[in-house]
């Protein structure tokens, strides 16, 4: 009994590194997934923004347009 306690002590000490190594690449892993997403939200929320600031400088053009050519209007 003693034999496999120290055996199984053993082998948890001798694979304790590669749990812990294991669990720190998964956590940054994750935490670089996570960065990644905040990225692209951020990228895309910027590229909304300036599809909406394109489209009120269009309207704008039209108008600029339209009193140009219709001044008594």
């Amino acid at each position: 009994m003693d034999f496999l306690l120290a055996f199984a002590l053993t082998g948890v000490i001798a694979s304790g590194g590669w749990i812990a190594w294991g669990a720190t690449r998964g956590w940054a892993q994750a935490r670089e997934r996570r960065h990644q997403l905040r990225l692209a939200q951020a990228r895309s929320a910027a590229e909304v923004r300036q599809a909406e600031l394109r489209e009120i400088e269009l309207a704008n053009e039209t108008y600029q347009d339209f009193v140009r050519r219709h001044p008594d209007a």
